[in-house]
């Protein structure tokens, strides 16, 4: 759902821009309404509407001097409707929400013109909250939260500019830590560590703008260290060292280095749904 709901928001984004900037001609609507009107000075005044090639309605909107005023409406193409942002007068401030194909409300946040802004909220196909983020000019910065769907809290990460920085929680469906880390500049960069369930440590290592860098420790559920490898910027060094088992292990952290899995594939990733990742 996360990377269809990141599609779906850039094509909101996408599609509510191209609201605001495309010509179209002058349409009678009843006897006395014109809709798609622009002015002579280029601005778009009254009401405007789009249609996909069925017939079925796409968007509505009103204008007033080139900014949409009161509610904007987006359709799918099924008809259900897509998204409802509602401007004030002066078209600058809207409160945004958005919908799947069925009705369902995925998402609701601000938008200042046509970029998020402030904290939004994202829901799963049952109403759950699964997500809080935060943005300012269309990007996400300050706090991000996501939850399992028993209502904990799945990861903490923070942002600025659009770029991860600062630390990350990441956590166990029952409440424990299962990695903390840092980023700095979209990097990770600083302590990185890995936890069993029974809390005890499983990996622990420094990162160096974005590169594994100095010795990493594995240790097994018990506490006791299994072994240890030394990177260098990011080359790990002396793995012929490692038997069959701990070099399995191995290989399964480098391919996952960085960023651990979802657990049980908790929740989808509502801003990949958006942006299309």
């Amino acid at each position: 759902m996360k990377k269809e709901l990141t599609i779906f928001l850039l094509f909101l984004t996408v599609t509510t821009t191209d609201i605001l900037s495309q010509n179209a001609g002058i349409h009678n609507r009843g006897n006395s309404q014109t809709i798609n009107h622009t002015d002579a000075n280029g601005m778009r005044q009254g009401y405007w509407e789009r249609s996909y090639m069925t017939g079925q309605t796409m968007y509505k909107a009103f204008f007033v001097d080139n900014k949409p005023v009161g509610e904007m409406l987006r359709y799918h193409p099924n008809g259900n409707m897509m998204a409802r942002i509602t401007y004030d007068q002066e078209g600058m401030n809207g409160q945004g929400e958005l919908f799947d194909e069925n009705g369902r409300k995925i998402a609701e946040g601000n938008y200042i013109g046509t970029d998020k802004d402030g904290e939004w909220k994202f829901y799963n196909e049952r109403g759950r909250l699964i997500g809080l983020e935060n943005y300012k000019d269309n990007l996400r910065d300050g706090e991000s939260i996501a939850y399992y769907p028993n209502g904990n809290v799945a990861s903490k990460t923070n942002w600025k500019n659009g770029k991860q920085d600062g630390p990350e929680v990441m956590y166990y469906p029952r409440g424990r830590e299962r990695l903390t880390a840092n980023y700095r500049d979209g990097n990770l960069h600083g302590a990185y560590t890995v936890f069993f369930e029974n809390g005890r440590r499983e990996i622990f290592g420094m990162y160096k703008n974005g590169r594994m860098h100095g010795p990493w420790f594995f240790f097994n559920a018990l506490g006791s260290e299994d072994y240890r490898i030394n990177y260098e910027d990011g080359v790990a060094k002396e793995t012929e060292m490692l038997d069959k088992q701990q070099e399995e292990r191995f290989r399964e952290f480098e391919r996952n280095k960085g960023r651990l899995r979802d657990p049980e594939n908790y929740m989808d990733d509502p801003d990949g749904y958006m942006m299309g990742r």
